[in-house]
């Protein structure tokens, strides 16, 4: 069955339902209960991984590294 064969249906009663795009969303929902607990954030192993690097970030600094090399090679040159 395809997502659009579940959108939109009736129930036993004869009322039409629809998915709506106007759930409500809130913060709270989004988050682990370890990101919000200020007692979990102090113990001792919350600290062990630094967080991810974006893709853009890594694809910059490699960038501006190969042109500290094309600057360098091309003064020796």
């Amino acid at each position: 069955m395809s997502a659009m064969g579940t959108a939109v249906g009736t129930t036993p009663n004869g009322k039409t339902l629809a998915i709506s795009a106007y759930a409500e969303i809130r913060h709270a929902h989004l988050c682990f209960e370890r990101q919000q607990s200020l007692a979990f954030r102090d113990l001792e192993w919350e600290d062990r991984a630094e967080p991810l690097v974006p893709w853009s970030t890594l694809l910059l600094r490699t960038l501006g590294g190969v042109a500290v090399v094309c600057a360098v090679l091309a003064m020796l040159v």
